[in-house]
């Protein structure tokens, strides 16, 4: 009974060998170091562009708008209306005629 009981143990400690000397030789864990770094902010993501968030609705609908994909003018294909806080938006969607892809804006009443 006692052998068994140091066998295991024998065998935990050199498997815990084993993987410690894993870990300096291929860094699996992350050091303190690297882990107060990944903690710091970095890079915020870009704000939104004007018209595309409710948070930067335009004053007015835009005379022109292009498609984000292909460059080219969209033409309106939708308009709809929403609260958003205290504030009425016109929420206007072009569609682009080439690629067919949808550009949303936001517009302020």
């Amino acid at each position: 009974m006692l052998w068994t009981v140091l066998g295991t143990l024998g065998v935990v400690a050199a498997v815990v060998a084993a993987g410690m000397l894993v870990d300096r030789r291929f860094g699996i864990i992350p050091r303190p170091r690297e882990l107060r770094e990944a903690g710091k902010p970095g890079l915020a993501l870009p704000p939104h562009a004007p018209g595309e968030a409710p948070e930067t609705a335009l004053d007015g609908p835009p005379r022109a708008v292009r498609c984000r994909q292909c460059r080219r003018t969209t033409r309106l294909d939708d308009e709809s209306r929403a609260i958003y806080g205290d504030r009425e938006l016109v929420i206007r969607r072009y569609r682009c005629p080439r690629c067919d892809a949808i550009t949303t804006i936001y517009c302020a009443r």
